[in-house]
């Protein structure tokens, strides 16, 4: 399974590291996983006045993260420590020939 984020950090912002979390959660909010990811714009980087660096993240939850059951879920995405998009979907059990059981 795989996540594809897109950060922008304002200027103000880009001198730190910070800390990004991902959270899968159910329509309950148990976690089913979570992931903490450093984030931090490289030295340097030269950010144009009143524009924000853009920090692309393609993450891959090791070892596919176990779906307990169907029903919907979340990612959960928080940059340290605030919350800032919920990103749902809905999980369905299908067969080994990709069809719905």
């Amino acid at each position: 399974m795989t996540l594809a984020l897109r950060v922008l950090l304002h200027p103000t912002e880009i001198d730190r590291p910070h800390e990004l979390e991902i959270l899968l959660q159910d329509a309950d909010g148990d976690v089913a996983t979570r992931a903490k990811i450093g984030l931090q714009v490289p030295p340097g980087a030269e950010i144009p006045a009143g524009e924000e660096a853009a920090v692309p993240i393609p993450w891959n939850f090791p070892a596919q993260p176990a779906i307990p059951h169907e029903g919907r879920y979340s990612f959960e995405v928080l940059i340290d420590g605030v919350h800032q998009v919920s990103v749902p979907f809905t999980a369905i059990k299908v067969d080994s020939l990709g069809g719905e059981q």
